[in-house]
Parts: C-alpha cells; structure tokens; sequence
C-alpha cells in the first residue's frame, strides 16, 4: 500500500496529469483498503482520485469519493461545493455548475480554483474568444500559473493564433525550462510557423533533457528534411554546407529513431519503421 500511496503523492507534487493510473492505483491497491492510518493524506488521495475518475468519466467512482468526502467535511464548505460543482461539469450540467462557482466567487474573487474551473465551462460550451478573454484576465493575477498558461497556448492553436500560442509557451519555458515538454511545445509551435530552424533548435534540447522521447527525433528529422529541401534551388557554398549539414542531423535522427524502436519493440515492427522512415526521406 505505501508504494501506491508514495506514487499518488508524486503525481500531486509534481501536477501529473496521469488520470487513468491514478484510477488504476486506486482500485488495484486503495480502494478496499482503510486508510484511516494515512492521516489527512486520506482526503488528499480521494480528492485526487474524484478528480481522475471525473476527467475519465467513471461517475460512480467520483460519488463515492464526494460522498466520503461530504461526510468529513460540511457540505456546504467550499471544497466540498467545488467537487459538486466539478460533478456536475462531467454530466454537462454547466448550467448548474456555473451556478455554484458564481455563488463562491461572490463570497471570494480571488479564487484561483473558482475562476478556472469557469474558463473550463466555457472551453466546454466551445466559447473559446470568451474562454481566452478569461484567461488573460486570470493571469493578470496570477503570473507564474503554470496550467493556465499551458490551457491559454492550447486555446491559442485551436484558433490558430501560433504567435500567440508561442508567447504562451515561451512563459512556459520561463517558469519552468527543465521540463522537455515545454521545450517540445513550444518547438512544434514554430514548426508550425515554419521557423524550421528554431524549431529544430528546440526540438535539440527537449532531447537532451529526455532523451526517451521519440517525438523531438521526429521533430528533428522534419524540420532538418524541410529545411534541405528549402535549399535545393540554390547553388551557393553556404548552401552546399547547410545541405551537408541537414543531411548529417536527419541521418542522426533516423538512426536513433531505429535504435529506441529496437529497444522498444520486436523486430518485425522496428523493420517497417524503417521502411516508412525511408520512404518519407525519399518521398
């Protein structure tokens, strides 16, 4: 049990949003066992795990933690009114959600939880103007919030305002760099831009922060083959060079591309990577 408890606790610390594990630590080792000798870290775990089972839609599992929860806590607290109001986001009941994060906020506006949790009915309700208009006013207030700035990028590309999404990641990289994917993030954002060789920069030193994510050797081998071909009408000695380079960068992706399937998957598999990863070089 301590191991399931140790691994909830390492995803709360660190905001992993991990929500179909946490269920699966929950049933498979918790949710028969009394924790009673947890402490206060009980109501931590059921409140994470209410969480999860909303955001997977396992509705009986989320009542049953919101009913514990209401036992130990007065039901008209506001982390208790929260959790209901969360209940009845996950049925589209916004209506009624909404009702109750107006009634919070009236008693506390400067609820950081309140005022996100209705810019997420208004992602919901595909407000999205009215969602990011939220969120910027949000983080008037709260600079350094790291999942606001992460959902107002993600707000951002599905208007498909890169520039501005770039802005959002680029605080992101600020508030935190070490973490590969804001470095990622932001490197498919100018990528998308076509700022191949940013993007390709990016691409680079999520790598090196994580060297098992397989998405920045793609990230690298795209933008070094987009920015070869860019180079194949000129003539130039600086362009010979940039070739050579390029070629060298997708020669390296692709090996290493080979090299983590290898490490991850029969042989089988790892050949018909191969052949795509050919194909696509060639096409």
């Amino acid at each position: 049990m301590q191991a399931a408890v140790e691994k909830l606790r390492k995803y709360r610390d660190e905001n992993y949003r991990c929500h179909d594990e946490v269920l699966e630590i929950w049933q498979k080792h918790l949710s028969q066992r009394n924790l009673s000798s947890l402490g206060d870290e009980k109501w931590l775990i059921l409140e994470q795990v209410l969480k999860s089972a909303l955001q997977c839609n396992q509705l009986d599992v989320a009542d049953k933690c919101t009913e514990i929860l209401a036992k130990q806590f007065k039901q008209t607290s506001r982390r208790i009114s929260t959790l209901y109001a969360m209940s009845y986001e996950a049925r589209d009941d916004y209506d009624r959600a909404d009702k109750i994060y107006q009634s919070l906020s009236q008693d506390n506006e400067t609820d950081s939880t309140v005022r996100k949790r209705q810019i997420s009915i208004l992602k919901a309700q595909n407000k999205i103007k009215d969602a990011i208009n939220e969120l910027n006013g949000y983080l008037q207030l709260y600079q350094t919030d790291v999942e606001a700035w992460s959902e107002l990028c993600e707000l951002y590309l599905i208007e498909h305002d890169y520039a501005k999404a770039a802005f959002c990641a680029e605080e992101l990289l600020l508030i935190n760099p070490h973490n590969h994917l804001n470095h990622e993030r932001y490197a498919s954002i100018r990528y998308s831009q076509g700022l191949y060789e940013v993007a390709r920069s990016y691409y680079f030193s999520a790598y090196k922060i994580n060297s098992s994510n397989i998405r920045t050797l793609y990230g690298i081998l795209l933008t070094s083959m987009n920015l070869m071909n860019r180079n194949l009408n000129t003539t130039s000695t600086t362009s010979a060079l940039n070739r050579d380079e390029n070629l060298e960068y997708i020669s390296w992706a692709k090996d290493k591309l080979i090299e983590k399937y290898k490490e991850q998957s029969n042989q089988e598999l790892t050949s018909i990577v191969d052949i795509s990863l050919q194909n696509l070089m060639t096409g």
